[in-house]
């Protein structure tokens, strides 16, 4: 049953330009799940016009047709259509319409990784009787030269330049340094890049959203066809979104796009290296009068206890976060401290409390691999491989005996399609045959028993690379040997000791001895569980999170290390476990989370 107050009605009765800062915990996807459900019961759509749901993941998309099956007994169909932005802006604007920027132009491809884009540049050529790497021309003109006199290439590859929304070029959202490039030679490289890179029909999703950007705003014609297909856009975690992305919705609205709206929890936003900008969301939430603001503050998943720590890092002038039918037990709040020698200690005594309340969902966050491989029981990260294929078949074969069967399948597709068609280096050739075969029961069948067969992790590095080499030559019929280039000798990637040491003690499932998973915050965004242990770092450093980040004495809008934070600490619904380094004192502890708090001892971990 749907539970309806004042402030969910609100929001269910808005119609234009709408914006919602739902706090976590505050049924945001079952309430978008009704609106839709309202819009279609009003007739508001329907025929061949829908609500077009779209959200930052596809676990997001996923839970969002998950909610509306809850509620009316059926699956999300057409008219509607749900989906990630991304997808969204291929499918319906630069894909079909790819043809009107310039008739010059190979059928586009949605690019899975960008790296193509930089071998697309290289060649050898032979000197002297011996074979070098180079570059196509003419990246070597003076007119793409840098201050060194190399090409650009160098400094900033392809894969890195990206078009912002008013034209210009950056990489990766930075300006290049005026000391290593003139700007001119800057642009004309840049341009040089996309153009033959548009022309072949090779475009990342970034690309996508910079063409999907001009074709609206020089074809009004999509706009209103748009509008006419979705007169309602339902835009869920938009704390995610990047400027681009804003603009394209901004241009639709522009030329007559009626109904939008923008869903989400800028404290949520984890994304500034994917270009959100939540900034952009709180400032249409805050001062642009033009949005309808609404909030939904009640939290129907965490104790108020709970709820008190994670809003240490809102500001203290933000609307309070509620507790609603949550029931606040005793010791909601445990606290750890840990030092070199008892990671493993805390984890026991952590996951034997979960064993005892009989708490199904538990995991165990961190921030920062070093910790993480602590936390595993992991060594220094050792590379024994001169390439990645290893590295990715483990992780499909991971995938595999995880349960995520799906996934593990579409990995190990991608690993072995080049390695069956080695002489074929063209990407769009590549994509068209994993298209295919994805849809071959047979070939997938040979994929599952290549994820089933794989020689086992318990064998040592050297061995355990010999074998599977052979392996897949055998199972994929290959008609030459395949080399995973491994390292024979100490190096600043390998000691030589760890080749004779077993796979699974450097590349190991994320899970603790005792089967609880170890992962990162943003993995279990979005997500509710029954309880969470976050470990703090101890050193302070741009990519950890401490314990003096549990704060926001300066009265701002938090950066994402607190945000960080804020996102981990509001997963449980009865359980919020912290560890911190025992350099934290239980008068610290006590002074930031109050009298109540449960430190547990040293003595009670033994």
């Amino acid at each position: 049953m749907y539970f309806e107050n004042e402030e969910r009605l609100a929001y269910l009765q808005a119609r234009g330009k709408v914006i919602l800062n739902a706090c976590p915990g505050s049924g945001k996807t079952t309430t978008i799940a009704k609106k839709i459900l309202n819009l279609e019961i009003s007739k508001e759509i329907g025929g061949h016009s829908g609500v077009a749901c779209l959200s930052f993941t596809n676990s997001a998309k996923d839970e969002i047709n998950e909610a509306y099956r809850k509620l009316s007994g059926k699956s999300l169909q057409f008219p509607n259509h749900v989906s990630t932005i991304d997808s969204f802006i291929n499918k319906y604007i630069t894909l079909p319409f790819y043809n009107l920027l310039n008739r010059d132009f190979n059928r586009p491809k949605i690019l899975d990784h960008t790296t193509i884009l930089d071998d697309m540049w290289k060649t050898t050529y032979v000197k002297n009787g011996k074979t070098l790497e180079g570059l196509l021309r003419p990246l070597n003109n003076t007119e793409y030269k840098a201050k060194n006199n190399r090409s650009v290439f160098h400094l900033y590859p392809p894969s890195e330049i990206r078009i912002e929304p008013n034209g210009t070029f950056s990489i990766n959202g930075n300006q290049p340094s005026s000391e290593k490039v003139d700007k001119t030679n800057f642009e004309n490289y840049c341009k040089l890049i996309k153009n033959t890179q548009f022309r072949k029909g090779l475009i990342s999703t970034g690309d996508s959203a910079f063409i999907a950007l001009h074709l609206l705003k020089n074809n009004p014609k999509i706009c209103e066809w748009l509008s006419l297909r979705f007169p309602f856009i339902i835009i869920d975690e938009a704390q995610d979104n990047s400027l681009m992305q804003h603009a394209i919705f901004e241009e639709l609205i522009k030329q007559g796009l009626n109904n939008i709206e923008l869903i989400g929890d800028p404290y949520q936003s984890l994304y500034e290296w994917r270009d959100a900008k939540p900034t952009e969301f709180l400032r249409k939430y805050e001062s642009d009068h033009t949005w309808q603001s609404y909030d939904m503050t009640d939290n129907r998943r965490s104790p108020q206890s709970i709820i008190d720590v994670f809003s240490k890092v809102r500001r203290p002038a933000d609307t309070k976060i509620n507790s609603v039918d949550c029931e606040d037990f005793e010791e909601s709040i445990l606290v750890y401290k840990y030092s070199s020698d008892n990671h493993q200690l805390i984890i026991k005594h952590y996951d034997d409390r979960c064993a005892l309340k009989k708490y199904a969902s538990s995991c165990i966050v961190v921030r920062g691999n070093s910790l993480k491989d602590s936390l595993l029981g992991k060594k220094t990260e050792q590379r024994p491989w001169g390439i990645d294929l290893p590295k990715s078949i483990i992780y499909a074969k991971n995938l595999y005996t995880s349960g995520d069967i799906k996934n593990a399948i579409k990995e190990i597709r991608a690993i072995c399609i080049p390695l069956v068609h080695s002489d074929t280096t063209d990407y769009h050739t590549l994509k068209e045959v994993e298209k295919e075969k994805s849809l071959d029961p047979h070939f997938n069948s040979l994929m599952i028993t290549i994820l089933d067969e794989l020689p086992e992790f318990s064998k040592t590095i050297q061995d355990w690379t010999v074998e599977t080499q052979e392996f897949l030559k055998n199972k994929l019929e290959l008609s030459y040997d395949i080399d995973f280039n491994l390292r024979n000798r100490k190096s600043k990637y390998l000691e030589k000791a760890t080749l004779s040491e077993s796979v699974s003690q450097h590349f190991k499932k994320s899970f603790s001895a005792f089967n609880i998973p170890i992962t990162t915050i943003h993995q279990v965004k979005g997500q509710t569980l029954d309880s969470i242990l976050v470990f703090f770092n101890e050193r302070k450093h741009k990519d950890n999170i401490i314990f003096e980040n549990i704060s926001n004495i300066d009265n701002v809008f938090p950066d994402e290390t607190k945000r960080l934070i804020y996102v981990a600490l509001s997963r449980p619904r009865h359980l919020l476990a912290m560890a911190f380094p025992d350099t934290i004192t239980d008068i610290d502890i006590k002074e930031k989370f109050g009298e109540g708090i449960r430190i547990v001892t040293q003595e009670e971990l033994i």
